[in-house]
């Protein structure tokens, strides 16, 4: 297999950097040069396997300043724990347990990857360093643990440093070009919507799948723009004023998607008006120019804000339903074309920065509110916690002395791999790589280590199979397998500045590494997570519950943190579906709620139907929250009710026509029965895994185990995290 340049400049890295923290830690005569080794790979070797190359030099720099607070604060927890109960054995298994599941519990809950990835090397970290002092003897507490956060330190500093030196690779430099191609994705998207013919529209509608599958490329551009976005802060200081700028983009660059399927809806029915095609023809030329403006050239000069004209007809001359259907249109439309006005602006800042405009930029970011899934932070803080605690009883009775790194390797592979959509499998891989390991190992420290004198010889040595194993890591297929090897290798050599010949010692301690990895994958196959479908399920439960407490309370929460709140839902929904038309059903989903927002929100203006409608929304409200599903036939006659009560308000001349326009909305929408092929995917799911376990066990992971190399390689920040 041919490999890239790009990989053997990986390799370089790595080993370079491997090779300085070596030399240092043993000239300083640290407590274990091993410990900084391994901070080397972790920092170099875990981004690509998200990455599949040299990373961006941002994610280096995130893990590795998260890595040191984490790092530290295990340790300064680890100091406790020992003081504490040294002594007492079955205290300290309580107490490390119940550390590790708060841990857990938080890097679960916890939205930012860096103060997850900080509560998450912090669980871990606390373990490591009172087991090994356990292990080795509690007076050396101090050692041990000023051991490991000053070797962990250099070992990031070695391996930071080389990324800087050595070629770094700068991610933040195609934010511009990413914003670029959404702000041109989302006006080709709007261009085709608009100059969709009539006759088509009528009498050959567009397949849902076309429909779907334009909005699930703006939706993936929008998430390359986010993902680049995150790295501005840590890259560069030239982007750091528009920090700010770019957090609100983020959530206007959502509110653009969902804007664009609201006018594609809007747009459909107002085709179906007899007159409407006239309407139409007037918006086309208003935002046509800007619109092919925007796809064409993107980074262009922004021009004045576009408001698109009123309408000029004569009421008592133009069919109500129309005037309606045609004032929703323009309404539609102008939201998406100041929201691509917004980010033309921004795009434009990016490439001046020192412009008088941009000091026109937002200046404070908006407030977030996430959904936050409870049951599964739980879920998994209660597995790691019996886990820790049963393999603990084994380790306390049994009397086995190295039984304490199994304890070690447990508690990180439970903390690392929760996320993984298979866990178990990913630790399967991880077996295989750290046998090899063992043998491997083996060979190294009794067969090469003995004949070697002097550190080049030393070095030559531990570069090799450390150059393997990255040149592995970027592959899907060996990435665990890779890293897996290089990490248990370097934990298990004896590295001191005196060499110690101890077989017995390095065998119980193979032992130990496999037998701790097979008992993180029992636990995964034991404590199964639930299923995305089963996760679906419990998201679409909280949005009916949210639904129902908007169509009913009578305060409004403020639109910023509504927007959070069910852009993250939407998030997880599509994380979890995948499919163009998961993407478009969320986008319904979150449409319909922003719609009954507007509603609520213009409610004082619908005179004396105000208690009447209220009434008619709280209802739909109580009977969203009392179905477990919701079928076709259930949103079609709330849909029909929908447009019972635009055919009362077309003819109420003294109602603004926005009113009227956001109901008939939120009857087009309901019409498309949001949520119900979700609901169904979930059901069935639930309804197999009940019949499952009435017949008997099943495979526990045949169908997801095939697809773990592809999707733990490619999975998101938010993923596993596949280290230590």
């Amino acid at each position: 297999m041919r490999i890239p340049a790009d990989h053997w400049l990986l390799a370089l890295r790595t080993v370079l950097a491997v090779w300085l923290a070596l030399f240092l830690s043993m000239r300083l005569d640290l407590y274990q040069p091993a410990w900084a080794i391994l901070a080397v790979m972790i920092v170099t070797l875990q981004p690509v396997m998200f990455t599949g190359g040299t990373p961006p030099i941002g994610i280096i720099i995130g893990r590795s300043v998260a890595r040191l607070f984490g790092t530290l604060f295990g340790a300064i927890v680890g100091l406790v724990m020992i003081a504490l109960f040294g002594q007492q054995p079955m205290l300290y298994l309580l107490f490390a347990g119940a550390w590790l599941a708060f841990c857990m519990y938080w890097v679960m809950l916890e939205q930012d990857e860096h103060l997850g990835y900080v509560m998450m090397l912090s669980g871990y970290t606390a373990t490591l360093v009172s087991l090994t002092a356990i292990g080795t003897g509690v007076d050396n507490i101090w050692s041990v643990a000023q051991g490991r956060f000053s070797e962990t330190a250099l070992g990031i500093g070695c391996g930071l440093l080389a990324h800087v030196v050595i070629a770094p690779r700068f991610g933040s430099r195609a934010l511009p070009s990413a914003l670029s191609r959404f702000l041109s994705q989302a006006a080709t998207g709007t261009l085709t919507t608009l100059a969709e013919p009539r006759s088509q529209t009528r009498s050959q509608p567009r397949s849902q799948a076309t429909r779907d599958a334009p909005l699930k490329a703006l939706f993936q551009h929008y998430q390359q723009f986010e993902k680049l976005r995150g790295l501005a802060r840590l890259e560069t200081r030239r982007l750091s004023h528009f920090i700010p700028a770019l957090d609100r983009f983020a959530s206007d660059g959502l509110a653009l998607i969902t804007a664009v399927r609201e006018l594609e809806t809007a747009l459909d029915y107002l085709r179906h008006c007899d007159d409407g095609e006239r309407w139409l023809t007037e918006l086309r030329q208003q935002a046509l120019p800007l619109l092919r403006a925007i796809e064409s050239e993107p980074d262009g000069k922004p021009t004045e804000r576009l408001s698109l004209a009123d309408f000029d007809w004569k009421d008592d001359a133009i069919a109500p339903r129309t005037r309606a259907r045609a004032e929703l249109v323009r309404q539609r439309l102008g939201e998406v074309l100041g929201l691509l006005q917004h980010g033309r602006r921004l795009r434009n800042a990016l490439d001046d920065p020192t412009s008088s405009k941009v000091k026109a930029l937002p200046r404070q970011r908006r407030s977030r509110v996430t959904h936050n899934e409870h049951f599964v932070a739980r879920y998994n803080a209660f597995r790691v916690f019996i886990a820790f605690e049963l393999l603990g009883q084994i380790w306390v009775h049994s009397g086995w002395h190295s039984g304490y790194l199994a304890m070690m390797l447990l508690g990180v592979f439970t903390m690392l791999f929760a996320k993984a959509p298979t866990p178990a499998a990913v630790v399967y891989q991880f077996l295989w790589g750290s046998i090899a390991a063992v043998i491997l190992g083996g060979i190294l420290l009794f067969l090469v280590l003995p004949a070697i004198n002097g550190f080049p010889l030393l070095a030559i040595a531990i570069g090799i199979p450390v150059a393997i194993g990255t040149l592995m890591t970027p592959h899907p297929r060996w990435s665990l397998i890779g890293l897996a090897g290089a990490i248990t290798m370097m934990t298990l050599l004896n590295l001191h500045s005196t060499y110690t010949f101890s077989p017995t010692s390095y065998i119980n301690g193979g032992l130990a590494s496999i037998i701790g990895t097979i008992a993180s994958m029992i636990t995964y196959s034991l404590f199964r997570q639930r299923s995305a479908q089963e996760r679906i399920e419990t998201l679409m439960t909280a949005y009916w519950r949210g639904l129902g407490r908007l169509l009913r309370e009578k305060s409004l929460p403020n639109r910023a943190r509504l927007e959070s709140r069910l852009y993250d839902r939407l998030g997880r929904l599509v994380a979890l579906g995948g499919s163009d038309s998961a993407v478009r059903e969320a986008i319904d989903l979150h449409a319909l709620a922003l719609c009954v927002w507007r509603i609520r929100r213009l409610r004082d203006a619908l005179g004396p139907h105000r208690a009447e409608i209220e009434a008619w929304l709280g209802d739909i409200g109580r009977r969203v929250v009392a179905r477990r599903r919701h079928d076709p036939a259930v949103w079609h006659e709330l849909a029909d009710e929908a447009v019972g009560w635009g055919e009362r308000l077309y003819h109420q001349a003294h109602l603004p026509i926005a009113s009227i326009g956001e109901i008939a909305m939120l009857g087009h929408l309901m019409r498309e029965a949001p949520g119900v092929a979700l609901e169904a995917r979930a059901g069935e799911a639930t309804d197999e895994s009940l019949d499952e376990s009435l017949d008997g066990p099943g495979d526990a992971d045949s169908e997801t185990t095939a697809s773990t190399s592809t999707s733990t390689a490619n999975a998101t920040p938010g993923g596993s995290r596949h280290a230590d």
